[in-house]
């Protein structure tokens, strides 16, 4: 079990933390950090390139809650996520963990007291959900009861879209 976890963290599939918000974005060579948003819910940091109709977001993608925490990790490859997506409460817990790919993907949903929610694969395009409720036990996977058990997870709709544009179903 040990192995396997330290795998899993070497890999950055798993992290025992969110990074902070004032760790340096470090973007792949031929990019250039964004301009920097800030509001009243964080901070947004990305990387960009230079594009024919402008900047397209290439490399991390990273925000921040106004604590400090990491709030979302996304990676980006020519203007589409690819790869991990994580993101965190605002208490530390992750919210959700995925991976995408083209036509393929996997994302798991948590609620604020870390335990898993949700999970959504995707497998050539064909997408197969799973739920739990609090106590652990599966349940018939609905949209409606999931975004209210999630509710504390601002940023729910705006990962999902994340997923669905890095799977190229949306």
């Amino acid at each position: 079990m040990r192995t396997a976890l330290a795998a899993l963290l070497a890999l950055g599939l798993v992290a025992p933390w969110p990074a902070r918000a004032a760790d340096p974005i470090v973007c792949p060579e031929g990019t250039r950090p964004g301009v920097t948003e800030k509001a009243a819910e964080g901070t947004l940091r990305w990387c960009e390139r230079p594009g024919p109709g402008g900047s397209i977001r290439h490399g991390p993608m990273l925000g921040s809650y106004p604590s400090g925490r990491r709030r979302f990790e996304v990676y980006f490859v020519d203007g589409t996520p690819r790869g991990p997506i994580r993101a965190w409460y605002d208490n530390g817990q992750a919210s959700a963990i995925g991976e995408t790919r083209p036509d393929n993907g996997t994302l798991t949903l948590r609620d604020e007291a870390g335990r898993r929610r949700a999970q959504i694969d995707v497998r050539a395009r064909q997408v197969v959900t799973q739920a739990w409720d609090a106590d652990g036990r599966e349940e018939k996977y609905e949209e409606a009861k999931l975004a209210k058990a999630l509710a504390a997870n601002r940023d729910l709709s705006f990962i999902m879209n994340l997923f669905a544009v890095g799977i190229g179903i949306q």
